[in-house]
């Protein structure tokens, strides 16, 4: 009998990543195909932007359950599957990245394909990083710290650096030669806009998928409209679902867009994540020694570099 280790992959495998491609594909482009659109008032356009966002992101909060209920399985039956989707998708980022850089024809197309294609692997990521907890209670220890890490590169380390190139770029009209940076934004498609507008950073997506998954992992409800997605998946049948690291996400980019300022979007992502499970799931709030030690030390470490910087 051929060991599970050797079994060929087959090709439905690959047909959950592959529909997150496509839906993140074909709805920007045919957005961007349908061309300038004409509306009643300024309000309306004022909005459309907000309004775009916040479709996208229950949009990518829906995708990322998908994500999880349906891709992961394959990962366990196929080792090596997952490690076969890291590298493509990254050749396929690589491929598109070159062109992009050095081309201008179809260049909004190619936007398009190496967003969803961030998309994807920001996915695989995420959904990757919950295997290396065991306990529910080391999701607060790791929030906690990858918020502050965060927060100090948004202000004083390499994302500083990167949000100043990104924003001389796009105050000019997008000309010249495309950042690299700009290649690790998600971008949405707004009707009446004839390019793809950046939104957030992939490693958002990441921790949105990370958080998700975690959640469904340690049957945590993070349901922000009813019962969590192990209870969806459990026979219960399918209820509204919104995730509170999704509203975290929502709400930054919200507050963003209302004071045109840069808002750091992953720390709110996280705290709207730990507000709405801490209260409801007491098995969180055990943290061993070792958690609260990793807490202490990743932020005196992080305030070192802090003052140092």
């Amino acid at each position: 009998m051929t060991p599970a280790s050797v079994q060929p992959i087959p090709a439905r495998a690959f047909l959950p990543a592959g529909a997150v491609f496509m839906l993140f594909s074909l709805v920007p482009l045919g957005l961007l195909a349908a061309g300038p659109v004409t509306f009643a008032g300024a309000t309306v356009a004022g909005l459309l932007i907000p309004l775009s966002a916040l479709v996208f992101i229950v949009v990518l909060s829906s995708t990322c359950a998908f994500f999880t209920l349906y891709q992961e399985p394959f990962f366990t039956r196929f080792p090596g599957l997952r490690r076969i989707m890291v590298l493509g998708s990254l050749a396929l980022g690589v491929g598109l990245v070159l062109l992009l850089r050095h081309t201008e024809i179809y260049r909004e197309v190619f936007f398009v394909l190496a967003s969803a294609n961030l998309v994807v692997l920001a996915l695989l990521l995420g959904n990757f990083l919950v295997s290396g907890l065991s306990r529910p209670s080391e999701l607060v220890p790791v929030c906690i710290v990858m918020s502050a890490a965060d927060l100090l590169s948004v202000f004083a380390g390499p994302s500083k650096h990167m949000i100043e190139g990104l924003d001389i770029f796009y105050r000019d009209g997008r000309a010249g030669t495309v950042p690299w940076s700009d290649f690790l934004l998600v971008k949405i498609a707004v009707p009446g806009v004839d390019h793809l507008l950046p939104v957030f950073g992939a490693a958002d997506v990441v921790i949105l998928a990370f958080l998700i998954a975690a959640a469904h992992k340690f049957s945590l409800d993070d349901n922000l409209l009813g019962r969590g997605l192990g209870e969806m998946t459990g026979g219960r049948g399918v209820a509204p679902w919104f995730p509170a690291a999704g509203a975290g996400l929502a709400f930054a980019l919200l507050v963003a867009h209302g004071f045109n300022v840069f808002l750091p979007a992953l720390p709110l992502i996280a705290l709207f994540f730990l507000g709405y499970t801490l209260p409801r799931h007491p098995k969180m709030r055990l943290l061993r020694r070792t958690e609260w030690a990793v807490v202490l030390i990743s932020l005196a470490l992080l305030s070192g570099w802090a003052i140092w910087a």
